[in-house]
This record gives C-alpha cells, sequence and structure tokens, in this order.
C-alpha cells in the first residue's frame, strides 16, 4: 500500500499539472510556447477553475506530505487509524480536536488528513490503468473498424449494460473484500467509459488531412494510431481523466461504507464515515466532516476540469 499510495500521489500530479499545459503546443520542446501561454491564459481565466485547481492542490500535498514527511504534520502513525478507547465516545469539536472526534475516540483532523493519501492514491491508481486500456481499444476500434470495431464496442456496451456499483460488489465478492480486489474491480468498471470516449475523438482526429498525409508517406497502422491520432486525441481524455478523479473517490467511498473494505482502523473518507453513522442523531459531525471533504475533492475536480475544458476549446481559445 505504502508502494501504491507513492506512485498514485506523485501521478495525480504530474497529470493535473500537465493537463493544464499539454493540450496544444505538443511538437514544441520549450515550456511555455506562446500555443502553452495562451493555454495558461485560458485556464486561469476561469476563476472557479482557479479554486478547483487550489483546492485539488492542496490534497496532492496532504497526500504527499503524509507519505514522504508525515512528521511535518505531526503524525506519528500515518497509515492507520489511532482510536482512544478511554473515551471512545465522539466529542465535539474543540481546541484539542478541531473537527472533533469519532467512534473510538479517533480525531477526526488527524484521520481526515491520512484519509486524503488513501483517496486520492486509490483514485489515481483506478484512473491511469483504466484510462490506458480504454484509450488503446477505442483507438483499435476506430481505426482499424469494420469487425474489430463491432466486437469492441458491443463488448463495452455490455459492461455499459450493468450499473456500475453493482458490477464493482460482483466482481469484489469474486474476487475478494480487500484493497487489490477494489483496484480491480474499478478497473473492470471504468474502462468502457474511456474506449467510449476515445473513439469518439478518434473518429474525428483520422479523417483528418494529416493522417491521409501520413498513410500516403507509407506509415505503419501502429506509428498512425500511436504517433500521429493518440497525441491529437489525448487532451479531451486527459480532461474527462482529471474530472473522473472525484467521481471515482466518490464510489470509493461508497464501497467503502458498505463494507467492501474489512480492514479495521484503516484511513478512509468512506471508512470514517462508517464509524460515526450510528452516532448521525447526537453527534452529526462524525459523518458530516469526512462527507464533506469526500465532496469538496469531486467539486474542485469537476470546477478544474470545466478550465481544461476551456482550454482544448477552440472558440474560448480565439475569444481571448
Amino acid at each position: 500500500m505504502n508502494m501504491l499510495a507513492t506512485v498514485a500521489a506523485a501521478a495525480a500530479f504530474v497529470i493535473l499539472a500537465f493537463s493544464v499545459t499539454f493540450a496544444r503546443g505538443r511538437r514544441s520542446l520549450s515550456l511555455l510556447t506562446p500555443e502553452r501561454k495562451l493555454s495558461l491564459q485560458v485556464f486561469f481565466s476561469n476563476k472557479p477553475a482557479i479554486a478547483g485547481l487550489i483546492i485539488v492542490l492542496a490534497y496532492v500535498i496532504d497526500a504527499l506530505l503524509v507519505q514522504f514527511a508525515p512528521w511535518a504534520l505531526g503524525l506519528r502513525h500515518p497509515y492507520v487509524l489511532v482510536p482512544d478507547y478511554a473515551n471512545p465516545i465522539p466529542q465535539p469539536p474543540s481546541w484539542k480536536h478541531p473537527l472533533g472526534t469519532t467512534y473510538p475516540g479517533v480525531d477526526l483532523l488527524r484521520a481526515v488528513i491520512k484519509s486524503i493519501r488513501v483517496d486520492l492514491a486509490l483514485s489515481v491508481a483506478v484512473v491511469l490503468p483504466g484510462a490506458s486500456i480504454g484509450i488503446v481499444i477505442g483507438i483499435l476500434a476506430t481505426y482499424l473498424g469494420g469487425i474489430v470495431d463491432d466486437v469492441l464496442m458491443r463488448l463495452t456496451d455490455i459492461f455499459f449494460s450493468i450499473p456500475y456499483l453493482v458490477l464493482a460488489v460482483a466482481v469484489g465478492y469474486v474476487l475478494g473484500r480487500d484493497l487489490k480486489s477494489l483496484l480491480i474491480a474499478l478497473i473492470v468498471v471504468w474502462w468502457p467509459l474511456y474506449a467510449r470516449y476515445t473513439r469518439s475523438v478518434t473518429l474525428q482526429v483520422k479523417e483528418m488531412t494529416f493522417i491521409e498525409a501520413a498513410r500516403a508517406a507509407g506509415a505503419s497502422n501502429v506509428k498512425i494510431m500511436f504517433r500521429h491520432i493518440l497525441p491529437n486525441a489525448l487532451p479531451p481524455v486527459l480532461v474527462q481523466m482529471s474530472m473522473d478523479l472525484g467521481t471515482i473517490m466518490l464510489v470509493i467511498s461508497t464501497l467503502a461504507f458498505i463494507g467492501f473494505l474489512p480492514v479495521s482502523n484503516f484511513p478512509e473518507l468512506g471508512y470514517l464515515t462508517t464509524l460515526g453513522i450510528q452516532y448521525l442523531t447526537t453527534a452529526p459531525w462524525t459523518v458530516i466532516v469526512p462527507g464533506s471533504f469526500i465532496v469538496i475533492f469531486a467539486v474542485a475536480v469537476y470546477l478544474m476540469g470545466m478550465g481544461l475544458m476551456d482550454v482544448i476549446n477552440p472558440r474560448r481559445r480565439s475569444s481571448l
């Protein structure tokens, strides 16, 4: 889990920073080409997107600090929840516990700080392989066409026909209730979205003049698909990936809430909510606090994603 969090948290930072500057100007090695300067100008002209980016970066910084420098946050046990069985009943917010405590005496501020690392790591660990599989399938289906397109898209439709939570629970039931099964279940659920989305983008790109020129120059199908089509289809997919981070965090928290993760004292926002659910009427902060941090992240990545959509929107770019 430590290695997973390290890779995923670092990948989150790379994706979020890269997606802002990547859309346009891909062929230049300069860090600030005119196209990228325009991309940044478009993004930072969207104030809600800036707010979303700040919040997302705060979550990423939290994850990195918990992983690499927990002492900076005053955390002695960064990877588990620390109960206080001497005072198990939830206590309201105070100077000692700014966000209060949940059962059994777990300090909510420290618990949330630890949980953000896990939820962000799991979200990225689902988005990256899920998007990679979907992108490859979408490009293959569209470019090769014919029976390949029919088979791959019918397979995608089969997955789309099953509600994703039901499918994730079914996969988890077969594989077992643990983190590995959770990741596999969500990757299985999530790749069809990217396959369908990449296919729609590739349909437009493959009819462009430079693709015809590459064919006339004798370029192989593999080179055309992954050297010419992929870079041009990737920016809108990156936008979708950034927005999906919040959706997947909601799904992970939901699965943890219904008992998908049997691990006790596990720092995860959905699991934190289950600890306090029995005290909802007498200590509502036990549910409101972890739930709020889930919703805040989901809204933040949505706002940031809308800003990234402006970056790849030709009309928005031409208006500046």
